[in-house]
Order: structure tokens, then C-alpha cells, then sequence
């Protein structure tokens, strides 16, 4: 039997549990779109950005990655992120990722598959 401290503590204990998780789940429903700021070449490496546009280019590099240009803005998704049905020429998608600078030009990489969606199929 519990005494009346040990009862109060473990149901502080249950309320931050649920309070945690009721707001990992709200996050993960919510999804990357009311954090992201649309794409410029002056954010700050590190930064979640979103690009939406037609696919113009898809270069299938070494090891599976894809690197495509979305509405002119350069898109990594390494090999682990790149979606099911791949993205394909003249398609429209919207992808969110972060600001990267690799050999001097600046790109969005992607996290995960999930953060391309396609905008043509809806």
C-alpha cells in the first residue's frame, strides 16, 4: 500500500508522462509544416525549410541517393529518405528538409522519406 506522498508523486508522475506524450503525438500529427519557412538562399545552414514545385532534374547518384531540383532549389534525399514511388520529372512535390551548403551551393536534404510529398496526386 501507498502512502499519501507516495500516491501524490506517482500521479505528478503519470501527468508529466501523459503530458509528454500527448505532445510527442500532437507533434508527430502536426508534422514538419508549421515549423518550416519557405526555401531562400540566405537561411542559415541547420534551418527547416520547405520548397514546392515541379521537379525538374533527377540524378540518381552513387549508393542510391537522389539529388533533384525542385522549382530550381537543389534537393538531397539520401538513399534512406528517398520515397516510394521516387519523384520523377515533371511531377510536383513539396518537400521539407534542412538548409545545407555542400560544394558551394545550397540545397535542402531531407530527413526522412515522409518529408516529400507528392502535390499532383491530391
Amino acid at each position: 500500500m501507498l502512502v499519501p506522498q507516495e500516491r501524490r508523486a506517482l500521479v505528478l508522475l503519470l501527468l508529466v508522462f501523459g503530458l509528454v506524450a500527448g505532445g510527442a503525438a500532437l507533434l508527430e500529427v502536426l508534422g514538419p509544416a508549421p515549423f518550416a519557412v519557405p526555401f531562400s538562399p540566405d537561411l542559415p545552414d541547420g534551418t527547416l525549410a520547405v520548397v514546392r514545385g515541379p521537379v525538374d532534374q533527377v540524378i540518381v547518384a552513387d549508393g542510391g541517393h537522389l539529388i533533384c531540383r525542385v522549382g530550381g532549389v537543389r534537393v538531397f534525399m539520401p538513399a534512406s529518405t528517398v520515397p516510394d514511388p521516387a519523384p520523377v520529372t515533371g511531377g510536383i512535390v513539396e518537400c521539407y528538409g534542412l538548409v545545407s551548403t555542400y560544394g558551394g551551393v545550397r540545397e535542402l536534404v531531407l530527413r526522412q522519406a515522409g518529408d516529400l510529398r507528392r502535390v499532383d496526386q491530391e
